[in-house]
């Protein structure tokens, strides 16, 4: 067996000629859906040909093979009601349908009517975070799985055979609050080694640039680049780019994101979700800065330390679980954009 296969697949330990149902109707962007593709690649490239896999998706395409068939659903993202009639009753027909051996959810909960072996890849840290968000500030969606969702989830994860999670501080938020066992519990960092990797150039053109591929909510911390920008700016720092992942009319965050760069005259480009495979490309031409407060492992981080990138961090337990011995990586503390904004001046 190939070295990039002893990861998730080594995990789902599938038995020859049997069916593996890979249920992830919820991915869609970002590091959830990197996870996926990620594991998508891996599975086209596993040695035993007899087992069965199937993709139960929403957005994503993936081609079929003799081996993977392909489920789309993309009704299941237009709204909440879509979402919880899948999982509760198109599920139980899809499962009828294949009769899978086992069942791997990346959606953060297994299949509570699914009674054979099955694993979760459980990815969402604000369920496990000692942060406490507010529906003010924050916005109800976090506030309602941090103090609702969150026990659902954790009633699940103490049913099925293996939770998968990325980091230790996970690991142990997960025994501590969802009283999940030890050994029920394994730590796996994302394989990213099926994708194409360029290498950074070092040049000034590229150390004024500066990349944050992020989702649009708070605890990611977008406030705390635009006010380190406006630091440096007030002490000459004009000719810089920063780029984020997010579209200025997404939602009332990142029109108030939008107003603070215009209003403050910053060269701040809103890109909105970009390819996988353009992420990696900008890995290799600028500097990737990373102010989040909340992850379950910071993927940005792993992949900007592969392609060799300067990386500005917060000085958090997640960043240093991946950064902490590579020589590129400089951390400040996630609410200082003072230091921010003297460490984008040093470069």
């Amino acid at each position: 067996m190939k070295k990039r296969d002893e990861s998730l697949i080594s995990l789902i330990n599938p038995s020859s000629n049997s069916t593996i149902m890979i249920y992830d109707v919820h991915a869609s962007e970002s590091g959830a859906l990197a996870i996926l593709n990620d594991l998508y690649c891996q599975i086209r490239e596993y040695e035993d040909k007899s087992v069965k896999w199937v993709f139960i998706v929403s957005i994503p395409e993936y081609e079929e093979t003799e081996c993977i068939s392909v489920r789309r659903f993309p009704w299941v993202k237009k709204n909440w009601g879509n979402r919880c009639y899948f999982d509760v009753v198109k599920a139980r027909r899809l499962l009828k349908e294949y009769q899978p051996d086992q069942v791997f959810s990346l959606q953060n909960r297994g299949i509570s009517f699914y009674h054979k072996r099955q694993l979760v890849y459980l990815h969402l840290p604000f369920v496990l975070t000692d942060h406490k968000f507010k529906i003010k500030t924050d916005g109800i969606k976090l506030w309602l799985y941090q103090n609702i969702v969150s026990k659902s989830i954790f009633k699940s994860l103490r049913t099925v055979d293996l939770t998968i999670v990325q980091t230790h501080w996970m690991k142990e938020a997960l025994m501590k609050k969802a009283h999940v066992p030890n050994k029920r519990i394994v730590i796996q960092k994302p394989d990213i080694t099926c994708n194409r990797i360029e290498k950074y150039v070092d040049c000034p053109e590229n150390r004024k640039r500066f990349f944050y591929p992020a989702t649009a909510f708070t605890y990611k911390n977008h406030i705390t680049i635009l006010k380190a920008l406006m630091y440096a700016q007030d002490r000459g720092f004009h000719e810089y780019e920063m780029i984020f992942t997010i579209k200025l009319e997404e939602n009332k965050y990142t029109r108030w994101i939008g107003n603070y760069a215009q209003k403050h005259n910053l060269n701040v480009c809103f890109e909105g979700s970009i390819p996988r495979k353009k992420v990696f490309e900008m890995y290799a031409k600028s500097v990737l800065v990373f102010p989040s407060y909340v992850e379950s492992f910071g993927l940005p981080l792993l992949e900007a330390r592969m392609t060799g990138t300067p990386v500005i961090a917060s000085d958090t337990t997640f960043c240093h679980e991946i950064l902490d011995g590579y020589d590129k990586a400089v951390f400040f503390p996630e609410m200082d954009y003072e230091t921010l904004g003297k460490i984008l001046l040093q470069l």
